[in-house]
């Protein structure tokens, strides 16, 4: 028996966090995760990879399906 690994990203916002969670071998819940990420990039926001311990990981320049957890974030704006 193969237990499925679930994917998850995290998008924190002004209106709270959302979070969407996707099953690396499904292909309808990629496609719908990486289209969010695309939403959000075009938007600003910027992506981060961290591993399920929450252990730092890396910014993120392309969506990646197989990534254990996404931080979406909008940039921080100077003041």
């Amino acid at each position: 028996m193969t237990i499925a690994v679930q994917h998850e990203m995290l998008v924190l916002d002004d209106t709270g966090d959302t979070k969407l969670v996707w099953d690396a071998d499904n292909q309808e819940e990629i496609d719908a995760a990486k289209a969010m990420w695309t939403r959000l990039k075009g938007k600003g926001f910027i992506a981060f990879s961290v591993n399920s311990k929450g252990d730092r990981g890396e910014v993120l320049d392309g969506f990646d399906p197989n990534a254990e957890k996404i931080i979406m974030t909008p940039q921080m704006k100077g003041g």
